[in-house]
């Protein structure tokens, strides 16, 4: 059976019929490769061109006539570049690339991100600086005022506005600062604060150049029904340096306030 088998694959019709089996396979291998090459220009790469400093509404018809494709995949926020450019892209300029390639690109921020408002007060004025930039924030400008605190940040302002921290800014946007210069020498006398509400009296104090120090309630704490019937300085003929920090002590209970006071105490409308 073996000897059949051998004489069998030695036969004229058996390399006949091998012949043209090899035949069709070449014939199939070349049809397919010369399909794929047409569809997939196989062997075939084009340029990736540059798109760096493209504005966005600039890129559809920059890549009419270049044989590519692209997709804005992330933004990034810079201050010292303009807004809606391109600036980064992936492939890099130059490399071979199939026609209709995707070109994945990076664009600046038309809009900067949004942020909470760190806390500057009562930092350091080298502190507040370091976190300024650290945020992505802007120094503006920096007062100085007299304050027994020197370099202390007494208040974080935006546009003129104080604000709190944790408010939602966006990046970029300018902090201004006022910051403590220490006591002055120079002497003011201390004003009488009785009967005065903290509103009143807070502007009382910025008008001598005067400094806010602990405010105490003998109530629940309601500043619209509270004036002050205590200072610490007291008020008269004491006289103290610029920047001098005051304590103020509110009551609701009119008859705490100084006898002395009851014509200033009327006058705030506090009867």
């Amino acid at each position: 059976m073996l000897s059949s088998f051998f004489q069998f694959i030695k036969s004229k019709t058996f390399l006949i019929h091998l012949a043209l089996y090899l035949l069709c396979i070449i014939i199939l291998f070349f049809i397919v490769t010369t399909w794929l090459k047409s569809t997939t220009n196989h062997g075939e790469y084009i340029k990736v061109p540059d798109f760096k400093g493209l504005k966005l509404n600039e890129l559809d018809n920059f890549i009419e006539d270049k044989k590519v494709s692209y997709l804005v995949i992330d933004s990034i926020y810079d201050v010292k570049l303009p807004k809606g450019v391109v600036v980064r892209q992936e492939p890099e300029v130059g490399e071979d690339v199939k026609e209709n390639r995707t070109i994945y690109l990076y664009v600046t921020s038309v809009l900067p991100p949004s942020m909470e408002m760190p806390k500057l007060v009562d930092r350091s004025l080298r502190q507040a600086v370091a976190m300024i930039a650290s945020y992505g924030l802007k120094l503006g400008q920096t007062k100085f005022v007299p304050d027994q605190c020197a370099n202390c940040i007494l208040e974080q302002l935006v546009k003129g506005k104080k604000i709190a921290p944790g408010d939602i800014i966006l990046k970029g946007t300018v902090v201004d600062l006022v910051v403590g210069k220490g006591l002055s020498d120079e002497q003011v006398a201390i004003p009488c604060f009785y009967g005065y509400n903290k509103k009143e009296a807070l502007e009382k104090l910025s008008e001598y150049s005067l400094s806010l120090g602990v405010i105490v309630y003998d109530t629940p704490k309601d500043s619209a029904s509270s004036f002050i019937y205590r200072q610490s300085p007291g008020c008269g003929d004491n006289t103290v340096s610029m920047g001098t920090s005051i304590d103020l002590y509110f009551t609701a209970d009119k008859n705490k306030i100084p006898a002395k006071q009851a014509e200033s105490t009327k006058e705030n409308g506090f009867d």
